[in-house]
């Protein structure tokens, strides 16, 4: 793997829109073209259902939940942040009301006690309730982002990709009536999710009965083969669906994963894996990750972290989806190649030329994609149309900015939310022309020879 020294070389110079950049060679820019279009011919839209839920994730607005619960509950779930303990609450969206929801603390290193992220369970304490189908709703408190917008976008980014992500639009929180801060309404990935991203199958039947996990970190797990004790795989994932089957049901096909990622020889290593693993979306949603520069990632720098692992119904193969998306970002001069080599599984995939060939080809595509102009230009324009990437971030500025000086639990002052907006607008602005020059000196270090 050829390491780069991101801060090094000359800096190519970005429009508004399109990737353009004269240090590129003219292969590179019609690869990005072609795997623009191809990404995108290659994504089949899941068949639309009806979305319940549509109106409560609708990104034009700042949405308002309210929260109605003792006084000294919620001083106690303050204070014992660090607790999973729930508190009974009345929950109030528009001119709906939800009694009796379940409410506690969540988070790793984003717990807080002055402004909590919280977890939403409508049947908790109500068995079988759900409100617009949805078990439960997330309330990320933003404390690790004093942008308050890494989340939504990046989750934007991956599902522009064709890439399943869940949904985040902003809230103001208020609890009895005080008005505790903007958070970040999260889609709890679910159920509900599964049938919205993944629609139907040929056959006509929901994709939404098969096998989800959370992903539980481990700074130390390389992801080599752990044996075939399932009591290791229980320990790392956390099933979210059908958790009452028998171990060997759950447990069994992400044992044989790990078993074939690790020993299947070179030249089997693609089918072999892929059996149990969607290795070119894993792929593609490796490239996703790397452009928005997530440090907390799959590929993240304390090793792998914050996704789900699902698996269909009635197969073996499982997909890869994002979560917790709130330290991307991070670095404009982010290595592409960065985290690669930290895993057995993304060594190996970087090991198959049409997988680290499909990599790059993602790369450049998502660059392609994020660059395209906003709107289209006008007969008197003279500047050149925002590209899609600066207009969703302004946009999404100009709708919290208000809501985000008024939150007084933030960990951080108004002066420091501009200065974190000022970073994002930089990064966006030249991202996408930086991957693409890291690309081009991928491909002109061999990359994609054998290595």
């Amino acid at each position: 793997m050829v390491a780069m020294a991101p801060s090094t070389g000359p800096a190519p110079r970005v429009q508004a829109s399109g990737v353009r950049i004269p240090l590129l060679v003219s292969a590179v820019s019609v690869l990005c073209a072609v795997a623009l279009a191809g990404a995108a011919a290659a994504q089949t839209p899941p068949t639309p259902e009806p979305d319940a839920a549509e109106a409560l994730f609708d990104p034009s607005v700042v949405h308002d939940l309210r929260l109605t619960m003792k006084p000294e509950d919620w001083d106690t779930l303050k204070a014992r942040c660090l607790w999973d303990t729930y508190y009974i609450a009345d929950f109030q969206w528009r001119d709906m009301t939800v009694a009796r929801v379940g409410v506690r603390s969540r988070g790793s290193g984003s717990r807080n006690a002055h402004k909590p992220g919280l977890k939403i369970d409508f049947n908790e304490f109500v068995a079988d309730q759900k409100f617009l189908k949805q078990k439960a709703l997330i309330l990320a408190n933003a404390v690790q982002d004093p942008g308050m917008l890494n989340r939504r976008l990046a989750n934007l980014v991956f599902a522009r990709m064709g890439l399943p992500a869940p949904r985040v639009v902003h809230a103001r929180v208020f609890v009895n009536d005080d008005y505790v801060g903007l958070y970040e309404l999260v889609e709890e990935i679910e159920k509900p999710m599964m049938g919205r991203v993944f629609g139907r199958d040929s056959n006509g039947k929901k994709r939404d009965g098969g096998y989800l996990f959370e992903y539980n970190w481990d700074e130390n797990f390389n992801w080599t083969y752990p044996g075939d004790d399932l009591a290791i795989y229980a320990a790392l994932f956390d099933p979210k669906t059908r958790d009452e089957e028998a171990p060997s049901l759950l447990y069994g096909p992400i044992e044989d994963m790990f078993q074939a990622i690790n020993e299947a020889r070179d030249g089997e290593f693609e089918s072999a894996a892929g059996e149990y693993l969607d290795l070119r979306q894993f792929v593609r949603f490796l490239a996703v990750e790397r452009f928005t520069a997530d440090i907390d990632g799959f590929l993240g720098k304390w090793g792998p972290n914050n996704f789900y692992l699902y698996r269909f119904e009635g197969g073996t193969q499982s997909v890869i989806i994002p979560w917790d998306r709130d330290l991307a970002f991070y670095e404009l001069y982010d290595d592409i190649l960065e985290g690669l080599e930290r895993t057995v599984l993304g060594r190996r995939v970087m090991a198959v030329p049409a997988l680290r060939r499909l990599y790059l080809d993602t790369l450049l595509a998502c660059a392609a994609s994020v660059d395209q102009p906003d709107q289209p230009p006008q007969p008197d324009q003279l500047e050149p149309p925002r590209s899609w990437f600066e207009a969703e971030l302004l946009r999404e500025r100009a709708q919290i900015l208000d809501a985000a000086r008024a939150d007084r639990m933030k960990p951080y002052t108004n002066e420091r939310v501009d200065e974190a907006h000022d970073e994002l607008l930089d990064f966006v602005r030249k991202r996408a022309a930086r991957v693409a020059w890291q690309v081009q000196r991928a491909l002109e270090h061999g990359v994609l020879e054998a290595r």
